[in-house]
């Protein structure tokens, strides 16, 4: 038997907080017994990042991985071509940019 099948409880909830726990539900991408049960054990209930975020986040893990090829490279051959260092500074500018528009949005 689950630890969750113990009891069930009926809540009753004013407009406000029954939007508001919507809001927090939605916002989070937890159901709204999840949120609820966070709540009451105290636990940090955090929003779901959006999608410039996840963008942002696979452009930050692209870069790290071309860097790591071209220092495995140069390790490796002594020299890094034009190319290697141009298609490092493309990313790189893409994700600063994409930096620079996140950072508007959450100030």
């Amino acid at each position: 038997m689950s630890k969750r099948m113990y009891k069930q409880y009926l809540l009753w909830m004013s407009k406000e907080e029954s939007d508001a726990l919507d809001d927090l539900s939605r916002r989070s991408g937890l159901s709204k017994a999840n949120v609820l049960r966070k709540f009451i054990l105290s636990k940090p209930i955090k929003e779901r990042p959006n999608v410039d975020f996840l963008e942002l986040e696979n452009e930050i893990y692209q870069i790290g991985n071309n860097f790591n090829q071209l220092v495995r490279r140069a390790n490796r051959l002594g020299t890094v071509s034009d190319s290697d260092i141009k298609e490092a500074q493309r990313v790189y500018n893409k994700v600063h940019r994409l930096l620079r528009e996140w950072e508007k949005t959450w100030r």
